[in-house]
């Protein structure tokens, strides 16, 4: 379940970006070569990935009625499955479009390709949590939040993978990095209106395992900002001074970064959402309780103590955050720059459950 909803994710982030990447000039970026073969591959796995919700909730009422009695019913009657039977019609279309193309440089080819991936992404909306809390804005901010980042992840995974150069640089940026910038700010507003329909507290949720998923993962945008501020002007910058300079493995690791994000997102995708009056001493998270044994109930709150715990933390947080400057500067490895932005998210995430109580 949590491989299939990261892998969904990431064909979306390929089809996007290389759509997008085909409709930009090729004198505002550099010299990519997509293969086929990779954009039918994500084409055709992508009802099927988005198939494994489907089969989940068929498995678990088959006992019942029969395994193809319930597969019927959930393709039929539930949300899920209905989302998924125009998920297959869009995959179908999608895969044909890309199978007799007899060239993928086209304008037309890559507009279609790009409408026709955004309309899949909108039957992935349909049938998510927040959509069944609140059908109209869960529906909206899940796509905007899918589309954002795909629209992210993908051109940065393409630049990354599959370009042949990296000349052009400066002016890829230059609209690059207003894009990216755009697709933080509606990853961030589109977030804020999922957390509200499928949170009652965000920082009560801490409590139970969606909040502490939710959490980490806002947590691992800090060094993806970080990283695409290091990509939109300090590399310019470098760039500009020596345009021997390859900025690719950074873009590599931004996207790496995300795919992080991905995985995560993946993982608390599957949990209930903490709506209503959720919290037992029993729905408790496991990492929350390795910090707080209290006694928790549906009446319990969080709060917040400065303690030297969190002096501490936060001291070790900006020594990393340093250190990951140097690390550019140094021309580190990207093994070295991710583990240092993984030890700055465990450093801020630590900070916070250390000052964190129990009311």
């Amino acid at each position: 379940m949590i491989i299939s909803q990261v892998l969904l994710y990431v064909c979306f982030s390929v089809l996007v970006g290389s759509f997008i990447l085909l409709l930009v000039p090729s004198k505002s970026r550099p010299d990519i070569k997509i293969p086929k073969r990779l954009l039918l591959l994500s084409a055709v796995t992508l009802p099927v990935f988005a198939f494994i919700p489907v089969l989940d909730i068929t498995l678990y009422i088959a006992p019942r009625l029969g395994l193809f009695e319930s597969l019927k019913i959930v393709l039929t009657t539930y949300t899920v499955g209905t989302a998924w039977d125009f998920t297959l019609l869009g995959s179908i279309v999608l895969v044909l479009l890309i199978a007799f193309a007899r060239s993928t440089e086209k304008s037309s080819f890559a507009i279609l390709g790009a409408l026709l991936t955004f309309g899949i992404m909108l039957t992935i909306a349909w049938s998510s949590h927040a959509s069944s809390i609140n059908a109209i804005v869960g529906i909206i901010s899940h796509f905007i939040h899918l589309a954002a980042v795909s629209i992210w992840v993908g051109i940065l995974i393409i630049i990354g993978w599959c370009s042949v150069n990296h000349k052009n640089w400066l002016n890829y940026l230059s609209w690059f990095s207003m894009l990216a910038f755009g697709c933080l700010f509606a990853t961030a507003f589109s977030g804020l209106l999922m957390t509200d329909a499928l949170v009652d507290n965000y920082i009560d949720s801490w409590m139970v395992s969606y909040g502490q998923g939710l959490l980490i993962k806002h947590l691992f945008l800090l060094p993806v900002v970080f990283y695409a501020l290091v990509n939109g002007f300090i590399v310019k910058y470098k760039i500009s001074k020596d345009a021997a300079f390859n900025p690719i493995p950074w873009i590599r690791l931004e996207g790496f970064i995300l795919f992080v994000i991905f995985m995560i997102t993946a993982v608390f995708a599957i949990q209930s959402p903490p709506h209503g009056h959720y919290l037992t001493s029993d729905a408790v998270s496991p990492l929350f309780r390795l910090f707080h044994d209290d006694l928790i109930d549906a009446g319990s709150t969080i709060g917040f103590v400065v303690n030297i715990s969190t002096v501490a933390f936060f001291f070790l947080s900006i020594l990393l955050v340093g250190l990951m400057v140097i690390s550019f500067f140094k021309k580190a490895s990207i093994t070295v720059s991710f583990l240092l932005s993984c030890l700055f998210v465990t450093s801020i995430y630590l900070m916070l459950m250390v000052t964190v109580v129990v009311r």
